[in-house]
């Protein structure tokens, strides 16, 4: 094996943990007075009431939701804005998919009532979790979910077939990882509130047909498509934003 190929098995293997946005003091949304951790996860809270929760992706943070949620607290609607263990504010070291579904399902617990949560990308596995484990709402938006798993997205987007291959059996030598696709529909089985879809025809990422796929499969849920946005813009779409508080019956 050259340096050059070993250096792109490490390149990919570092995509696997979390390399997020700092959102320090002066950088988040809400003021300092609108803090209040669930146990090791930050949050901030706007107005008192039944909430909407907003629930970020893989290398983000609450702020990637400053159209969105904006708009919300501008309405005096409840808002609450979470960093998910390891990103951003969040000093917990454990990363994956079922920390991060602790998390959601902590702060559900503790701010109940919970109206509504609205997720992006990873978000929507930690979401999807948090649900299954016992997590309240009364509406679920998942934005953009990554319904291929990781090394299914990495083939389609181009990565080189032997690097992959050596980063999987690296992976596998491990512990298997979280790499395959994550099941939607097991996960929100018992669901029994409202559940909307969101996917843009200008995500490689998490591609559109793959969500009216796992969409489609689950019983009672609506998929919404949308043109024009990728994977990060669609959390910033006005587009998406409008069919949301017409899914939440704002409108």
């Amino acid at each position: 094996m050259t340096e050059q190929f070993q250096s792109a098995v490490r390149e990919l293997l570092a995509e696997l943990a979390p390399i997020s946005p700092s959102a320090a003091p002066g950088q988040n949304m809400l003021p300092p007075g609108a803090r209040r951790d669930a146990g090791e996860t930050p949050l901030w809270r706007a107005h008192e009431g039944p909430a909407t929760l907003f629930v970020h992706g893989w290398n983000d943070t609450h702020r990637i939701w400053r159209q969105f949620a904006q708009d919300f607290i501008a309405s005096s609607r409840p808002v609450l804005l979470m960093d998910l263990p390891a990103h951003g504010a969040s000093k917990a070291k454990e990363f994956g998919r079922e920390a991060a579904g602790k998390s959601v399902k902590t702060v559900c617990d503790a701010e109940a009532p919970i109206d509504a949560i609205i997720a992006h990308s990873f978000g929507c596995v930690a979401t999807a979790l948090a649900l299954k484990n016992g997590a309240k709402a009364d509406y679920v938006i998942l934005i953009a979910p990554p319904v291929l798993g990781w090394a299914e997205s990495k083939r389609r987007s181009g990565v080189e077939p032997a690097v992959l291959e050596r980063a999987l059996q690296i992976i596998q030598a491990a512990d298997g990882g979280e790499i395959g696709p994550f099941d939607f529909a097991d996960a929100l089985a018992g669901y029994q509130g409202k559940l909307l879809f969101i996917g843009s025809d200008a995500d490689s990422v998490c591609p559109l047909d793959e969500i009216k796929r796992v969409g489609g499969a689950i019983a009672g849920a609506e998929v919404y498509a949308v043109t024009g946005p990728d994977h990060r813009e669609v959390c910033l779409d006005p587009d998406v934003l409008s069919k949301i508080l017409s899914f939440l019956r704002y409108t």
